[in-house]
This record gives structure tokens, sequence and C-alpha cells, in this order.
């Protein structure tokens, strides 16, 4: 009798309580990804000055971290497929990334000539997402049962999000505590540089420590898969297969880019994922020219408008986590979040052409809001029209590719707001919702995974329809 058969006989398999643990140190990972994401923009004209630049370099700063997205899906995909490295190595690749990555960007800070480490640094934090971001939904379906799956990936996401907050908000309030005369108009004397850069000193050491801590964790503690799966579907992909050829390995990457409902689910998760991410790199600089009227400084303002984007994000992942382990009902979920990320994205608009910044406020909530409800269905249709394919394959591409699309739109939005000032790159920032929101319509929401444990004769079937 197989092992699949002898589970199949059982009513309850067992869960693992450590699987909560682990899934509290890959969301300290996912935290500094957020770190990563947000901790520039909002005080760019720092930046600017400390390594005597300018906005469009510092921008790289923050963009640099979706360059690994360029090297790294194929290698990875294909140790995936051979078995070399399983969810275990995976995870760790994250943990050292974040490490490292923090180290190096602490390291730029300690001599006004290092912005190539900070670089770097992004580029080494860009495997947190590369890599780290296939993690939520693989870990998810590996250790949770079904009705747990949405839970687990929502918490993942929730660090992302938490993270970004605190990145928004946390320099611009240190920085301004150590010179009242930040990101404004008049250039930084040398003595307030310089108390900047003992305090992100700091701030970046003591994240260094706390991602340092968690790699040892997890390096001696966590596992490739748990020794029972939580559910019958995976439970059928415990079972050994030969390692396949690399044209063995060719004709899976085919037979997964023929799904169409998922290339088009990673190029929507891509523009939901990334639409922030204008905002991120310039609207600190659009809060200086636009509410030069606020009692706040402009990267106070900035940094609380992005933090509402954080705090909605925190609230939609915890409210659409419940409602897809209970309600299942994926089109209606993805299509209203589409949406509402699209007409979010206008009323930021709206509030910076009338200078509202409670629109503004408003606005930034209702988009962190519905594109992490947007993220969290999304990561869950991939891995269930692509099943029995190994989610960790299918969320690696999925990644790069949303990665590739936030270097563009980062390139792009830069271009934009240069030649066209912020009208240009707002509309281009609604613009790319639209297409979001069109894409969605279109993405099939059928759940090949729990039609696997609901009929076990169908498991094996690797054909996509």
């Amino acid at each position: 009798m197989s092992d699949y058969e002898q589970l199949d006989g059982e009513k309850d398999l067992p869960l693992f309580k450590r699987r909560w643990a682990f899934l509290l140190c890959i969301a300290v990972l996912q935290f500094f990804e957020g770190i990563s994401f947000a901790s520039y923009g909002q005080i760019s004209n720092f930046y600017v000055q400390f390594f005597k630049s300018s906005h469009a370099i510092v921008d790289w700063i923050t963009n640099a971290r979706n360059i690994s997205a360029l090297f790294v899906p194929f290698p990875l995909t294909w140790f995936l497929f051979r078995r070399s490295i399983g969810p275990r190595t995976v995870i760790l690749i994250t943990a050292l990334a974040s490490t490292v990555g923090l180290f190096l960007v602490t390291i730029s800070l300690t001599h006004r000539s290092l912005i190539v480490l900070a670089v770097l640094g992004q580029i080494t934090c860009g495997l947190i997402e590369s890599v780290g971001i296939t993690i939520p939904s693989t870990f998810a379906a590996l250790w949770f049962p079904e009705h747990q799956v949405g839970t687990a990936i929502a918490v993942n996401v929730i660090g992302i999000y938490f993270g970004g907050g605190v990145g928004f908000i946390l320099p611009p309030i240190l920085l301004v505590s150590s010179s009242n005369r930040i990101n404004a108009t008049e250039p930084l004397t040398e003595k307030q540089l310089e108390a900047g850069q003992y305090s992100l000193l700091a701030l970046y050491g003591s994240f260094l420590a706390i991602s340092t801590l968690v790699s040892v964790i997890l390096f001696f503690f966590v596992t490739d898969k748990p020794p029972t799966p939580p559910t019958m579907a995976q439970a059928a992909k415990t079972v050994d297969t030969p390692r396949g050829s690399f044209q063995d390995f060719l004709d899976h990457l085919k037979l997964l880019f023929a799904n169409r409902d998922y290339v088009l689910c990673c190029i929507t998760l891509g523009l939901v994922f990334q639409l922030s991410l204008p905002e991120v790199l310039m609207m600190a600089e659009i809060v200086l020219k636009i509410f030069n009227h606020s009692s706040l400084q402009p990267n106070i303002l900035s940094g609380l408008a992005l933090c509402t984007y954080s705090i909605g994000g925190i609230l939609g992942a915890i409210i659409v986590g419940k409602a897809v382990d209970k309600f299942k009902n994926y089109r209606i979920m993805s299509i209203i979040g589409a949406g509402s990320v699209m007409l979010s994205t206008v009323g930021i608009a709206l509030g910076v052409v009338y200078r509202s910044s409670a629109v503004l406020f408003v606005s930034n909530f209702f988009f962190g809001y519905f594109s992490a409800t947007t993220e969290v269905v999304l990561l869950e249709i991939a891995t269930q029209l692509t099943y029995p394919v190994d989610e960790t394959i299918v969320n690696t591409w999925l990644t790069g590719i949303l990665s590739v699309i936030g270097l563009l739109i980062g390139i792009i939005g830069r271009s934009l707001f240069t030649t066209f000032k912020t009208n240009g790159l707002l509309v281009f920032q609604s613009v790319c919702g639209f297409v979001g929101l069109l894409l969605v319509c279109v993405i099939s929401p059928r759940n090949r995974r729990l039609e696997a444990q609901e009929n076990p004769k169908h498991i094996n079937d690797c054909e996509y329809e």
C-alpha cells in the first residue's frame, strides 16, 4: 500500500503547532522586504544630499530590489525541479539575503561615498522578494490544512505591509527628531546630515540584529516539509518521482506558461502589487510641491499618507484571509478588489489635484486595503490553477514576472514625473490600475487543488484545460 493510500484512509491528518512559529519567522522576513521597499523614498532629499546624488539615482536604492528578478527565476526553478533544493533552502536563502542586504545597507551609511553598497544591499534584499514571496502560498499549502491556507498567506502579506508602514514613517520621524528641516527646501548642514546618519545607522543596525537572529532560528529548526502532509492533495504530491532531464524541465515550463490564466494572473499581480511603487519613490517630492501649506513636515506628511496604505493593507489581508478560507469565491473577490484598487488610484490623483490631504489619506487607505485583498486572492488562484505543479516553482516565476513589472513601473514612473510632472505620474498609476481590472476579469477561478482533494482519482492529472 502506498503512502497516499494509507493516508487516504485517515479522516484527520495530524498538524504541527510549530507551523505557527515557522510562519512568524517567515513573516519577519517579509517585514524586512517591506522595509527595503518603503524606507528610502520618504527621505529621498536626505539621501540626495548625503550621497551628493540626484533623485533619479536615489530611486535605484528602492527599485534595485527588482533587479534580482531578472536572473533568479530560471536557475532557481531548475534546482527546485531537480529537487536539488527544497522549501527549507528557499527559506534560508531568503533569510541570508535579508541579513546580508541589511548589512550592506548599514555599512553604506558609514561613509557618504558608499551609495553603491546601498544599491547592492537592495539588490540582495531583492532576493527576499524574488525568492521569499514564493514562500507564503508554498509554505501555507505544505504546512496548513485547506481551511487555513488563506490565513497563512495573509499573515505573510501582513508582514510585508507592516514593514512598509514602519519604513514609511519611522525614518522621517527619526530624521526630523535630529533636524526640523529634513526634506525642506533649504540644504541641510553638515551637522544635520551627521545626526541623520547616526539615527539611520542605529535603525538599520537594529534590523540587522533581528534578521540575524531569525536566520539562526530558521537554520536550526525549519524543515522542507512536515512529517505528515496537512491535506490529501499534498499527500498525493509526497510520493517520490524520478528526477527529470533538462528537456523535461523545459517541457514542464512550457506546460506552465501554456496556461493562459496563470500568465494573466502573474501580470495582474505584478500591476496590483507594484502599483504603489511610483508613490513610494516620488510622493515625498509631490507633497513638498503640492502640500507646502501643511503644518506637518513634508516628509512626515508623505510618510503618514503611505502609512495609511500599509494600515489598509494589514486590515485587508486579515479580512480576506478568513474570507478566502470560508467562501472560496475567487472571481468576485478579485474583480471587486482590482476595481477598487483602480478607483483608489483615481482618488489619490484627485487628492493631489485638489490639495486635499484628507482625500489623499483615505484613498491610500483603500488603495492598501484592496491591494492586499487582491494579492491574497491572486496568490491562491495562481497555485490552484497550476496544481499539481510545485507551488514553489509556480510562485518563483510569478514573483519574477511581478518584480520585472515593478522595475519597469519604477523607471517609467520617474520618466513621466520628470517630463510631465505630478499629473503625468498619477495618470500612469490610474491607467495601470485599469489594466489590472481588465485582466482580472478574464482569469479563471478554477480550484484544481480542492478538486484533487475532493476527487483523489484525478490528483495526478497534470493537463491544463
